[in-house]
């Protein structure tokens, strides 16, 4: 079971030689920065969507273009990029996710002017007039896609692309409710390195992996041993030994509302519907981050989150200086805890202090041990 797991980390570790793999075929990768960029439409052009991201280590270059007042996963990913890690990488896009991300992407193609860069503008609202709006994005960005690889996007292609990606959601939802049982069969933690390590492989390699680890992990005897259970929200974690804090304080992660967790992965594609169309309503309509409005759609899924997962607690894990999440945060906080869900806040930035915050875990554990006597 641990060398089943293992290959997910390790797919994860090893991305950029994945990267050099998929290009010694010939072929192009793009990078993202947000899980609303539509990647089947980039996977249709025979292209590698490959989320952009970067361990949690102190930044030196970046902080000669960036100010240190800005979310550390963008100086991160730049400082990175700045070192020559994502040299193999054509080029770069994202939609329109936060005015740090958005106002990156020209810093980037200002220093690193060999790299193709795309964005796309993205409605906060999902109504009618906002879907038309998103709809004639996808169209532009379509045809920007086809100049840049020198090729058409067939329909064909598209649906394809759809069908691959729709497979990889719905193996990643059996993962997820293997957390469901008590004691779960897989910690968050694993869970995690699982969705993490979809976002930087082709997709019809991950879901063989994930259908394996499915058909094997019923056998498992090891199971986590944490006292509580809980739910952990928040943008990109950085450092992933954040949740084996967590874990290792006493707590069992069996739900998650993160960015590259339940987010990322929950919602489908409609393959009986024009394959264009039903990328755009799938994008607009899966569940929000705070750059998306109303809060409360954001909170339902949470909510919902506990009820089926049977979470006693929520983690927050938020980055410094990410407006998004700490604008929203009080709102959530407090609609939680007017349903009876005890809250911690954590706020990281670089590097990560595991012995504070495992004293910090372990005090919201004894509080919630005090609640329930």
């Amino acid at each position: 079971m641990k060398a089943l797991t293992s290959n997910f980390r390790d797919l994860y570790r090893n991305r950029n030689e994945t990267i050099r793999n998929w290009k010694k075929e010939g072929k192009k990768v793009l990078g993202y920065f947000c899980t609303y960029t539509p990647e089947e439409i980039i996977y249709a052009a025979n292209i590698l969507p490959f989320r952009i991201a970067s361990d949690a280590t102190s930044t030196t270059l970046a902080d000669a273009h960036l100010p240190n007042f800005i979310c550390p996963f963008a100086r991160s990913c730049f400082d990175a990029a700045l070192r020559g890690e994502y040299k193999d990488v054509d080029g770069y896009v994202s939609a329109y996710t936060c005015d740090t991300i958005r106002n990156l992407l020209w810093i980037w193609k200002r220093h690193i002017p060999s790299q193709y860069v795309d964005f796309i503008s993205f409605p906060s609202r999902t109504t009618e007039k906002a879907f038309d709006y998103f709809l004639k994005e996808l169209v532009n960005f379509k045809g920007r896609l086809e100049r840049f690889c020198g090729m058409e996007i067939p329909g064909r292609s598209l649906s394809k692309a759809i069908e691959v990606y729709n497979e990889n959601r719905m193996l990643l939802r059996k993962v997820y409710d293997l957390r469901r049982s008590d004691p779960p069969l897989i910690s968050g933690t694993e869970a995690l390195e699982i969705v993490r390590s979809s976002m930087v492989a082709p997709k019809e390699e991950h879901n063989k992996l994930l259908k394996q680890f499915i058909s094997e992990v019923k056998d498992r005897s090891d199971f986590p041993q944490g006292r509580f259970r809980m739910l952990v929200s928040g943008p990109f974690v950085q450092d992933i030994s954040l949740l084996e804090t967590i874990e290792g304080a006493g707590g069992t992660i069996v739900a998650d509302d993160l960015c590259e967790g339940s987010r990322y992965f929950w919602d489908q594609v409609d393959m009986d519907a024009d394959p264009l169309k039903a990328v755009a309503k799938r994008y607009l309509n899966r569940v929000k981050c705070p750059c998306r409005h109303p809060p409360e759609d954001r909170l339902d899924h949470i909510m919902k989150m506990i009820r089926e997962f049977k979470a006693e607690g929520a983690i927050f894990i938020l980055q410094k200086f990410c407006d998004p999440h700490f604008f929203e945060y009080p709102f959530i906080e407090e609609r939680l805890k007017e349903n009876g869900i005890p809250v911690l806040l954590i706020e990281v930035e670089h590097l990560i202090p595991a012995g504070a915050i495992k004293t910090r875990v372990e005090a919201f554990i004894e509080m919630i041990t005090g609640m329930k006597t």
